[in-house]
């Protein structure tokens, strides 16, 4: 899988006492702003989550995935994770999950254009 095509970071997925935190990976070449991403779905064992509440967390920062769009200086280096925080009930480490995510990401500098990449994985959860 090419970098560009990867989605899920290298931390995976641990238990967050908020439900879920899965790390993810900017699916470009170069940096962008948050503004111009947007996760588009996630599932867990086959479930559509909910991302109405879910949060962002990037260098120590974290805010409402809905504002995501709102976020135009805040940029996302494409060498780091985000995270994505998903309320999911208790889940508890040691279990598999069969877990599917994707990104549109839209760049600033080509106009009209979004990029759609989905990766799905089993991951134990840490």
């Amino acid at each position: 899988m090419l970098p560009v095509e990867r989605l899920i970071g290298e931390e995976g997925v641990c238990a967050h006492p908020r439900g879920i935190r899965l790390a993810m990976r900017l699916p470009w070449y170069r940096s962008l702003p948050f503004s111009t991403v947007e996760v588009a779905a996630v599932s867990l064992d086959g479930v559509a989550a909910d991302l109405s509440d879910a949060v962002v967390e990037y260098d120590g920062k974290s805010w409402p995935l809905a504002q995501n769009g709102e976020k135009v200086d805040e940029f996302w280096f494409v060498r780091d994770s985000a995270f994505l925080v998903l309320p999911a009930g208790e889940i508890e480490a040691g279990r598999e999950v069969a877990l599917s995510l994707t990104i549109n990401i839209s760049p600033p500098y080509i106009p009209g254009m979004t990029r759609t990449n989905t990766q799905v994985a089993t991951l134990r959860v840490a």
